[in-house]
């Protein structure tokens, strides 16, 4: 597997501005053609593939957190299971939302891009790329989403509010003790309640403020690799979808309703 700083489809429309051109500017005026179409559609879906591997990689380092009493960091971390997933979401439709630099040296200008011959890349009007990701999951939730509102917000809203809450605002973390969001998560009851959650058809659970941080990410991540296998996909290597096999455990526990989504 390649790593880059940049995501491919990203890449590849970096690298369609001519030498010493203005790169904000020469995007702006750019006009898709079918040959781009062609590379970007693959591209997208390599993209997706990875950010969904990081979604799981969150998620299950939120799962260590808590095991460790770290309640601070696996907040972060559930809210970036859920970020990473949406971000693969929008590759597929195809939607990619790229950076580019300016011509200060200093900075980025965020654009975002329906992948589409005779559509234009357009800078974006929400500057935050985790508000835009968020705006535009929003009008493509699946069906257990479409009208989830946990504690009178939307769900993805929701969770970044949680994160930022306790990573900016709290003049500390609850560790070793959970805050209230978390202290309905039993992690002795760790595989009873994912499997809770994975056959949760009425959202009580997506819904209650002390279960969503960990139901929500955990449903979208199934959700996104059932539909979309990583073990199948092409992408990684043998030794990627083992590490993520491997890491499907908390406390001694195997996390069968995670590692079953894993197979070839």
């Amino acid at each position: 597997m390649s790593y880059s700083l940049v995501s491919r489809s990203g890449n590849y429309l970096l690298g369609l501005i001519p030498s010493g051109s203005q790169g904000k500017s020469f995007l702006e005026t750019y006009t898709i053609t079918s040959a781009d179409q062609a590379t970007l559609v693959l591209a997208a879906r390599e993209d997706s593939f990875k950010y969904a591997y990081n979604g799981l990689v969150s998620f299950l380092a939120g799962l260590a957190a808590l095991d460790k009493r770290q309640a601070g960091w696996a907040i972060t971390e559930m809210y970036y299971s859920a970020f990473y997933i949406a971000r693969a979401a929008l590759c597929t439709e195809p939607r990619v939302i790229f950076h580019v630099p300016k011509g200060t040296g200093s900075g980025h200008t965020q654009f975002e891009l329906r992948i589409s011959a005779g559509e234009m890349p357009s800078v974006s009007n929400i500057p935050s790329t985790h508000k835009l990701v968020s705006a535009r999951f929003r009008l493509r939730y699946p069906a257990f989403m479409a009208s989830l509102v946990v504690d009178g917000a939307d769900p993805i809203d929701w969770l970044m509010e949680q994160r930022e809450a306790w990573q900016y605002r709290a003049p500390r973390f609850s560790d070793p003790e959970f805050p209230d969001i978390l202290k309905q998560f039993d992690l002795q009851k760790v595989e009873r309640l994912l499997n809770a959650y994975d056959m949760d058809i009425s959202g009580i659970y997506l819904a209650d403020p002390e279960h969503a941080l960990v139901a929500i990410p955990f449903r979208l991540v199934t959700w996104f690799i059932k539909k979309s296998p990583l073990a199948a996909s092409g992408v990684f290597q043998p030794e990627d979808i083992k590490f993520l096999r491997k890491s499907c455990v908390t406390g001694g526990t195997k996390l069968t309703t995670i590692s079953r989504y894993l197979e070839s």
